[in-house]
């Protein structure tokens, strides 16, 4: 017999039924259990009956018989001395506030050629003045990154915006500055780029190619929903110009890429935008929800029964095209099943300490959706962290400090996005309720799909 009579089920273990399948997820350890019935009806009694070890078996052995009762103890304590079922949390050192940076998101550019409807970023501007990010501000980004890095050997710099594409001269120009300085320096940088492709002509595509620089690249789906967001600045549609440019982008085998989709209040039948783009030739594909904008585009807490059943929906249909050979890659369905590293198991994505953003004037913020507020003004490219609160103010935003240190989710987001905590509720602290039930139902789809695919 096991003693769980204090076990915290709430935040070390999560059990969910999903179409046939029962499942169980051990927290800590990061197992997943498919359970039979019977299984699962003795562990909803377990926890169901504070841990009362004697009591669950009882009640099974009446639900269905002693002998069913007595198996499914064996079994479930064999899994419990294995280490993979009702484990205990292990207790962590840890210092955030001793990491160096690894990635900036670069905005080389606050002017966009398009006027999308939900874009947090204000048509490019981010709220400050439009304009190009010049080449001595690149280049004093990368020396900051390099020089504050510390023994960091693999950093990462992202060209955002606005649209980065409109500053090709200073994107060209900081690639080759960087992998200068960084062999320099016995490091090395990958470089992203972040594109709505309008400006994706023959020679950016080769360039980007030949650079291995990863892509990705905005598409929303179908040409009606993305028509209706992602449009020019006289109101047309960018559907019918961009799609050819992102086709042409993919067959170039750039070193890594992803479709950026965008889904809203207006879309909810999304699966439908999943299918259309691998419809195009695209296997790497991500959906990104919009929580914030406008009413009528923004999603809600209502909208939520609609997004987990298309979730669930979107799962089956990955499963399938993998029964028929087709590889297809849902981002946020993508799940390292031992956890993330221990820092964002614990506390994130890692903005403001190991991600940060800097803009065209080379001033440094958190990540890029805090750019433009005073508060998070962290220093400059220039003279380096200046305001070194901002930087421990979220170092010390860990798990341990917030209502989500006891969610069967935590170490799979670490707490959820600052940004949209900050947006939502005004602290980075304080999570965004719907992206944190979203993010529970996709984690709940990828555990299924799991459990599918160990099936055979």
């Amino acid at each position: 017999m096991i003693d769980l009579r204090h076990y915290n089920f709430a935040a070390n273990i999560h059990r969910f039924r999903m179409k046939d399948l029962n499942v169980l997820l051990d927290v800590n350890s990061g197992a997943v259990h498919v359970l039979d019935d019977q299984t699962f009806y003795f562990v909803q009694e377990l926890i169901g009956n504070q841990g009362d070890w004697d009591l669950a078996l009882s009640r099974t052995a009446a639900a269905y018989s002693p002998e069913v009762a007595e198996e499914i103890g064996k079994e479930i304590e064999e899994a419990f001395h294995a280490g993979s079922i009702f484990t205990e949390e292990a207790e962590v050192d840890f210092d955030y506030g001793s990491f160096f940076p690894k990635s900036i998101c670069l905005n080389v550019a606050h002017l966009c050629n398009m006027r999308c409807r939900y874009c947090f970023a204000q048509q490019g501007s981010f709220g400050q003045f439009q304009g190009l990010m010049n080449m001595e501000v690149a280049r004093q980004a990368v020396d900051f990154l390099i020089e504050s890095s510390g023994p960091r050997k693999n950093l990462e710099l992202d060209f955002f915006g606005g649209e980065p594409l409109l500053n090709m001269d200073v994107v060209r120009a900081t690639v080759q500055y960087g992998r200068d300085r960084a062999s320099q320096a016995g490091k090395q940088i990958s470089f992203t780029l972040t594109t709505n492709a309008l400006s994706l002509g023959e020679q950016v595509r080769d360039y980007l190619a030949a650079e291995g620089i990863g892509v990705i690249l905005s598409l929303d789906g179908r040409p009606q929903v993305n028509d209706r967001m992602r449009i020019l600045p006289d109101g047309g549609g960018t559907y019918r110009r961009i799609v050819p440019r992102i086709q042409a982008m993919v067959a170039s085998h750039p070193v890594s890429y992803y479709i950026r989709g965008t889904f809203t209040a207006q879309n909810l039948d999304f699966t439908e935008d999943f299918l259309h783009l691998a419809s195009l030739g695209f296997e790497n594909i991500s959906l990104e929800p919009v929580t914030g904008g406008e009413p009528g585009i923004a999603l809600t807490e209502e909208h939520l029964p609609q997004i987990a059943a298309q979730y669930e929906e979107l799962a089956e249909i990955i499963l399938a095209h993998e029964k028929e050979g087709r590889q297809l890659n849902f981002f946020h369905f993508n799940l390292d099943f031992n956890g993330p590293c221990l820092a964002k198991r614990l506390t994130g994505c890692g903005a403001g300490i190991e991600y940060l953003a800097v803009t065209p004037e080379g001033d440094i913020f958190p990540c890029h959706q805090f750019i433009g507020i005073p508060e998070f003004k962290m220093g400059n490219v220039r003279e380096g962290i200046v305001d070194d609160s901002v930087r421990r103010r979220f170092a010390g935003n860990t798990l341990s400090q917030k209502e989500c240190r006891n969610c069967w989710a935590r170490f799979h987001c670490g707490g959820g996005c600052h940004a949209l905590a900050y947006f939502r509720n005004g602290n980075i602290s304080v999570p965004h309720r719907l992206a944190c039930l979203m993010h529970q139902k996709r984690l709940e789809c990828s555990f299924y799909m799991a459990a599918r695919r160990m099936e055979g």
